[in-house]
């Protein structure tokens, strides 16, 4: 991916003898760094973009494991964030993160022994499994992975922890590392979707339709259970046609069987982005769309244009898999009960559980595999 060079390396004292730092320095040695006290912030603000390429090594001192951060009134998969990093190299239009921390650079948290050391803690604490684990809640899963190497970190430490699952959540084609590695059952590999002209308008630097599915063919067949989010959803004139089309694309490259899920989810946003928004993309024109304050405090599409969205990308990945389990990342039972007729928890396994059974399933076909 051609992300831009990166200006310098910021290091915090204390974090300079991990084997992320080494490694990191190795790969970069002509990018000037700059040891600094822990907590520094910079003299000027520095801007978004300008922040991208400065790189950041500190040691994670908070939570390493933390609940998804879900909304009353709203299913929540109930999946836990793995504390890896934040913001990101690429730059999408309509990410989050711009209007979410108050701290700027690419942030590595390079102290992966400690961090590992409170998983393990965790697990130990944990009687429900799966655990299922994401790390690519506040930054990339795989966007850093050749600088930072952290996916052989994970696949090592994640040998000697049972019932445990990880998903990497990407916009990349990054997993070259992966597939070198041996298969783990512990890691799905997933992306974010959308039309290829929606990734080329709204995802600057992100890899293309076409090579994230390549990467998703090569991943199952290394042996890996993949996923899908299409997420953020946007709509537009021409977005039946589009989104059709990718949802076509998809389930002619990739084997259903092998699909962990697919979630779907349309775009939404907090209030404070939208200025964000429209400083940095002002072509993005999607933001002066028609949106509705919602009980999550986000600005949503109107529930009936949600609905209808849904119900549509739903008829069409339907045409091409039965059985596939799809869900929604963040909505209400309304929108459940006039999707899909039903609402998860009040007549059946609730979404966690879906989603947990769907994990030992293929926990259990892998083991078969084995046997044979």
């Amino acid at each position: 991916m051609p992300f831009p060079d990166f200006e310098k390396i910021l290091i915090e004292n204390g974090a300079e003898e991990t084997e992320i730092t080494r490694r990191i320095l190795a790969a970069l040695p002509r990018t000037p760094v700059q040891q600094v006290a822990p907590g520094f912030q910079p003299d000027k603000p520095v801007s978004l973009s300008r922040s991208k390429r400065i790189l950041y090594l500190a040691r994670f001192k908070g939570e390493a494991v933390k609940p998804c951060p879900g909304t009353r009134g709203y299913l929540c998969c109930g999946y836990r964030i793995l504390h890896i990093g934040t913001n990101c190299p690429m730059d999408c239009s309509y990410c989050i993160l711009q209007a979410y921390f108050n701290q700027p650079y690419l942030r590595i948290f390079v102290n992966v022994e400690e961090i590992f050391q409170r998983l393990r803690a965790f697990v130990e604490t944990c009687p429900h499994r799966p655990i299922r684990l994401g790390t690519g809640e506040f930054t990339d899963s795989l966007a850093l992975d050749p600088l930072t190497g952290f996916t052989r970190i994970l696949h090592r430490e994640l040998e000697s922890l049972e019932g445990v699952v990880v998903e990497l959540k990407t916009k990349t084609a990054a997993v070259s590392s992966l597939l070198d590695l041996p298969f783990s059952s512990k890691l799905i590999v997933s992306w974010s979707l959308n039309p290829e002209e929606v990734i080329r308008r709204e995802e600057r630097y992100a890899a293309s339709l076409e090579e994230r599915l390549e990467a998703a063919v090569r991943c199952q067949e290394k042996g890996y259970l993949v996923g899908f989010h299409f997420d953020p959803i946007f709509y537009y004139p021409g977005w039946e046609e589009a989104y059709e089309r990718t949802v076509r694309s998809l389930l002619a490259s990739v084997r259903s069987k092998g699909i962990a899920w697919i979630s779907l989810g349309c775009f939404r946003y907090l209030p404070s982005l939208r200025a964000v928004i429209e400083a940095r993309h002002p072509r993005a024109s999607y933001i002066h769309q028609e949106f509705i304050p919602a009980l999550d405090g986000k600005m949503r599409y109107p529930q009936p244009l949600r609905v209808a969205v849904y119900r549509k990308m739903v008829e069409w990945i339907r045409r091409y898999d039965e059985e596939v389990l799809l869900y929604f990342c963040m909505e209400n039972p309304s929108v459940w009960e006039k999707v899909f007729a039903f609402v998860p928890g009040r007549e059946g396994p609730t979404l966690p559980e879906m989603l947990d059974r769907r994990i030992r399933r293929w926990w259990r076909e892998v083991n078969r595999e084995k046997g044979r």
